[in-house]
């Protein structure tokens, strides 16, 4: 496992490097990133899903769950920093859900990733690689919910385990100070145990490992 994670992030950030641009029409000192995430699990398939479960499908099975991302890269020097990433994914597992008005059973993912980043400028754009550790939350709960009215909710299960991301992404200037994060995509590997792994519906076997696949995209402030 470690041989496999040197190898990762010196794969990650040798292009990095060798690409390295002047910088000078941005902020390098860090950024702040918000915005959408999809977050595909591989390791189950979920045929309920109507169109989201086309697209998994298309992606060779599997299930999909929709959320956010929020991260925030500090640069010790321009090209390279550390990156704290915090994500929310969740589905419907079963249920009913009409005009805001839900009600049924969900399932929600929370990654707390940390690890190092390599960035490359070209002008106002930008373009990254990092190797992030940490944790994911995996829990399902029962419960109702209205708009305005918000809801309720009862834990069904929980359950932690260790997770690790490789990625990278692309982010398109806008100014010296903000720019849109076009596309980052990540490799996200968990390692929860078969019982809770099957209790949680991530994976339909018996392996202590999980495999899934993760988008997001939205703005980002450098400063």
């Amino acid at each position: 496992m470690r041989k496999f994670v040197i190898s990762m992030c010196v794969f990650l950030c040798l292009p990095i490097i060798t690409l390295a641009q002047n910088s000078e029409n941005v902020a390098t000192r860090g950024t702040v990133f918000g915005g959408y995430s999809l977050l595909h699990n591989n390791n189950s398939f979920d045929s309920g899903l109507g169109s989201l479960g086309s697209l998994g499908s298309s992606l060779g099975g599997g299930t999909n769950f929709n959320g956010w991302d929020a991260q925030g890269t500090f640069n010790f020097v321009p090209h390279f920093g550390v990156t704290a990433d915090f994500s929310g994914n969740s589905r419907m597992l079963n249920g009913v859900s009409f005009l805001g008005f839900s009600a049924g059973t969900q399932q929600h993912l929370y990654n707390f990733l940390f690890g190092p980043t390599a960035t490359a400028y070209f002008g106002k754009t930008s373009v990254f690689g990092h190797a992030l550790f940490g944790e994911q939350h995996a829990s399902t709960t029962a419960g109702v919910s209205a708009p305005i009215l918000g809801g309720i909710s009862a834990p069904l299960d929980s359950s932690n385990a260790f997770a690790m991301a490789f990625g990278g992404g692309i982010d398109v200037g806008l100014s010296k100070h903000f720019a849109i994060r076009a596309a980052q995509l990540d490799y996200v590997r968990t390692n929860f145990n078969s019982a809770n792994a099957l209790a949680s519906g991530l994976s339909t076997n018996l392996n202590d490992h999980q495999n899934s696949f993760r988008y997001s995209g939205g703005v980002v402030w450098r400063f």
